[in-house]
């Protein structure tokens, strides 16, 4: 490994953090068939502004690595964590995640950073973190023949989606989530505040593509007023064709394991393969066992595994 300096991100130009976020780019789509561009695109204009919160490794004037960090109150969440291939090894990644930890230490109000550093190529161990393992799915639709639907028997019915339930949404996961491991890794689940912040940012801003309304799903209980369940879905335009991707889906409490979730995310693929989808992919935390289980039964296999880092008790 060369020696890489740790250095504050405002210190980088954009000259310097172009070659690395094309790298990246061109990485997403090779590791998760995802579109990169627009965060991309986001992260170069804040960079060129110096207003990108993070931290960078550089080998000379070579941007080697870089994190950014979102500050939300008392927490913190690493939002990426990128080493190039040229200087990719373990000891890269530890020197970018440590710095960048000890980079968070001017900021006295955190107690709590999350992070799941996607594009890390090596699992990432702290005496003071919880690690939580997340897999990384995927179904060849070209493959793929979604089966006739039959009435359900909760006598449920499946709702295009609507922008005026949003807040319901927030509800849902809210209730949905509660005692729910991915409550640990992302604690906007544990509050209704917390779950409009997220449901907004699924809504509102782009991660693997945009969200596509036309390929989400409300379900609701026969009257229509009462939302059982969702599914958010995202369709990445990719120059191999369009990828749909499940960024979210939460069925009520009440009505799980009766096949409410099934059918929701059977829908949702239905609509990617109309729409000439290649594949469709979500991410799972492998400690949700009954969630996996229905992926895996509808033909998802493992394309990557990553892990998600919580720091509940900073900077213990």
């Amino acid at each position: 490994m060369s020696s890489l300096t740790p250095v504050s991100l405002d210190e980088v130009s954009l000259d310097q953090f172009a070659p690395l976020i094309d790298e990246e780019t061109a990485s997403y789509l090779d590791a998760y068939r995802w579109d990169f561009h627009a965060t991309a695109h986001l992260a170069s204009q804040l960079v060129a502004a110096r207003s990108l919160t993070g931290l960078a490794l550089l080998d000379g004037s070579r941007l080697a690595a870089y994190s950014y960090f979102v500050v939300e109150g008392s927490k913190a969440v690493i939002g990426d964590a990128y080493v190039r291939d040229a200087w990719a090894c373990p000891q890269s990644e530890r020197l970018l995640m440590d710095s960048s930890l000890d980079a968070l230490r001017a900021f006295p109000h955190l107690r709590r950073l999350e992070s799941q550093p996607m594009m890390l190529r090596h699992p990432y161990s702290h005496p003071h973190a919880s690690r939580f393992e997340r897999l990384f799915l995927e179904l060849d639709l070209t493959r793929f023949s979604p089966p006739n639907l039959p009435p359900h028997p909760l006598s449920l019915q499946i709702l295009p989606w609507n922008w005026r339930r949003e807040e319901d949404s927030a509800q849902l996961l809210f209730l949905a989530y509660r005692n729910h491991v991915d409550a640990s890794i992302n604690d906007q689940y544990r509050t209704l505040a917390g779950a409009r912040t997220y449901v907004s940012n699924v809504l509102r801003y782009p991660s693997c593509g945009f969200f596509h309304p036309a390929s989400s799903f409300l379900l609701a209980d026969r009257t229509g007023t009462r939302l059982l369940g969702l599914v958010f879905s995202n369709i990445a335009q990719l120059p191999s064709g369009p990828v749909g991707h499940i960024s979210q889906i939460t069925i009520d409490s009440s009505i799980r394991h009766r096949g409410a979730g099934r059918m929701l995310i059977l829908t949702a693929l239905a609509r990617f393969a109309a729409l000439g989808c290649s594949h469709a992919t979500l991410s799972v935390t492998s400690a949700n066992a009954s969630a996996l289980q229905l992926y895996r039964s509808l033909g998802f296999a493992e394309r990557s595994r990553l892990w998600a880092y919580v720091w509940a008790n900073w900077p213990s």
